[in-house]
């Protein structure tokens, strides 16, 4: 499994890149869409009517997303507290999906790093666009050129969330170049997530070392664990035999002669692992 975080300035082309990796096979989840929801839980409307008065409302009762902004926006301490009020709640409900998917998981979050990236991503992305690109794609919001620089004097500068960003993608071309940008991501990103765990048991060295050989050989397999082990009679010992794999590798597993009296393979799906080691691993296998 794989969670990919996306976050990025403010009209820098964040959604468009999570329609890209959802076209590409991804699951998504999105952090607004689930603030949205938030808003029509009757705790959430009763919070924010108590605290900023019936002016939020329309006339149905429903929240006005506009004024709500308005509020948050214009004021630091206003912006905390609805931060409170939602962050929380959109990070329980974030997890609770995540831990429901598997494969390659794509995660929205505008505010990944001002409210702290969560246990569960395992690569951030950060998208970033030149000013004059961001104010255009904007204006159709209805947004003047104030209306950028005001919401993200609440934010991280730009340099910082950089740095702390496992990957940048630039959005500063055509959407046809951002498009093929993001396509060439998603072919590593579908192939980390695909990285399972393999194991044998063997009842002979012998046949342990051989199908470490294949593997390296083929480049089946990376980072390879023999230890002794209780074997199919137990009063013998075998070997235990661990190996990382990718999971559409697995009808290519069995073929060597060396697994005839062998019990295996099995593989075993990976929750987490570092990108950076991710990365080292995909480097040993074949593409």
């Amino acid at each position: 499994m794989l969670v990919s975080a996306v976050t990025g300035d403010v009209g820098a082309g964040k959604s468009t890149l999570t329609a890209f990796w959802r076209e590409a096979g991804a699951s998504v989840i999105d952090a607004d869409e689930i603030v949205r929801m938030l808003w029509t839980r009757p705790e959430i409307i009763t919070a924010a009517g108590f605290r900023w008065g019936e002016g939020i409302f329309d006339g149905k009762g429903a929240v006005l997303p506009s004024r709500v902004a308005a509020r948050a926006f214009g004021d630091e301490k206003e912006y905390r507290w609805l931060c409170d009020l939602l962050h929380p709640l959109v990070r329980i409900e974030m997890e609770r999906r995540t831990a429901s998917l598997g494969g390659w998981v794509v995660a929205e979050i505008p505010l990944l790093f001002e409210s702290g990236s969560p246990w569960w991503v395992d690569v951030s992305v950060y998208v970033t666009a030149p000013d004059e690109f961001r104010t255009l794609r904007n204006s159709v919001r209805g947004w003047n050129e104030d209306e950028i620089p005001r919401r993200e004097s609440f934010l991280l500068p730009s340099e910082e969330k950089r740095r702390r960003a496992s990957l940048v993608m630039e959005n500063s071309g055509t959407l046809e170049e951002f498009r093929a940008l993001a396509i060439k991501q998603a072919d590593l990103f579908k192939r980390a997530s695909a990285i399972v765990r393999g194991s044998v048991l063997f009842q002979k060295n012998e046949d342990a070392r051989r199908y470490a050989e294949y593997l390296h050989k083929e480049r089946l397999g990376t980072e390879f664990l023999c230890t002794p082990a209780e074997t199919f009679d137990r009063n013998e010992k075998g070997w235990f035999f661990t190996f990382f794999t990718l999971e559409q590798w697995f009808s290519l597993l069995s073929q060597p002669h060396c697994m005839d009296s062998a019990r295996g393979p099995y593989i075993e799906r990976i929750r987490r692992i570092p990108w950076s080691r991710s990365l080292a691993l995909l480097e040993e296998l074949r593409p």
